[in-house]
């Protein structure tokens, strides 16, 4: 994959206020999907859905972890490579 076509799939990925708010949701830590769906007011499959996106563009990351009761859990976080760079992009935004 070329740079434009990688810069073309993230671009897609933030063009979408769903995924913007699941960013801005896990924009001071990571989180699991029900957390997510349950914050947000939407179903977990839906939240699931553009996770995947995000998750493939390279913007966030799997994160495991184990709950209180000892059960895997899996958590999603901003990458800390991207995590600066998206701050400036929205605070931009923000000005306009």
């Amino acid at each position: 994959m070329s740079s434009i076509d990688k810069t073309v799939e993230v671009l897609n990925s933030l063009a979408n206020k769903s995924r913007l708010q699941i960013l801005d949701c896990i924009r001071d830590g990571a989180r699991n999907p029900g957390e997510m769906a349950k914050k947000l007011g939407r179903h977990r499959s839906t939240v699931e859905k553009h996770l995947r996106v995000l998750l493939k563009s390279g913007i966030i990351e799997k994160v495991p972890s184990l709950t209180i009761s000892g059960q895997l859990s899996v958590n999603y976080k901003i990458r800390d490579s991207v995590s600066g760079t998206l701050s400036m992009i929205l605070e931009k935004c923000a000005s306009l």
